[in-house]
């Protein structure tokens, strides 16, 4: 039997991430990836590309539960056959779940649990949805506070400076340029 890695994700900074690493750790893991972000996608999640990029034949990626890895069948899977091509095994603590490509139940399992996560995520969606509306109708809720001044983006542009430009200068894409300036 190789190493075993083990990987860990909350979705905010204030949520604490320590817990799940413990446990990890007590399960076995001689380390733990972490990242903080959404379950939504696999985009921006370095520390799962570093925990999948390491692994080894005969090694285990160990998570506590699906949603930690992904919160998408397809992801959930691509994981899943990533981690086999490599040779080794996905394991995942509750509900107990061992994928290493040569069990079917697993791969329903995994299938089972993706769909569940992105139940979930619409679920929540969902209910964020209905709390904005809620607070729109009740004067409170003014949408997220500016990043960008736009007057610096017209100041730039007056004097003659480019988008692209204009967006390194002020550290935002060149998209928000584009809006600044049409609004």
């Amino acid at each position: 039997m190789g190493k075993v890695l083990g990987y860990a994700r909350v979705s905010t900074d204030t949520q604490d991430i320590q817990s799940q690493k413990e446990k990890l750790l007590t399960l076995g893991a001689v380390v733990v990836f972490t990242d903080t972000g959404s379950g939504s996608s696999l985009d921006g999640r370095d520390q799962l590309e570093a925990a999948l990029r390491l692994l080894e034949p005969g090694d285990e990626l160990l998570a506590l539960h699906p949603d930690r890895l992904a919160r998408d069948t397809a992801d959930l899977l691509t994981i899943g056959k990533r981690v086999i091509e490599k040779k080794a095994v996905l394991r995942i603590y509750d509900p107990n779940i061992v994928f290493d490509g040569t069990d079917m139940m697993a791969e329903v399992l995994l299938t089972i649990f993706g769909m569940v996560g992105m139940m979930e995520k619409h679920f929540i969606k969902a209910r964020q949805r209905r709390g904005i509306d809620a607070a729109k109708l009740k004067g409170v809720y003014k949408g997220r506070p500016a990043t960008i001044s736009p007057e610096a983006v017209r100041e730039l542009h007056q004097q003659g400076i480019g988008a692209t430009e204009i967006a390194k200068r002020l550290r935002i894409g060149r998209a928000s340029v584009y809006r600044a300036l049409a609004a």
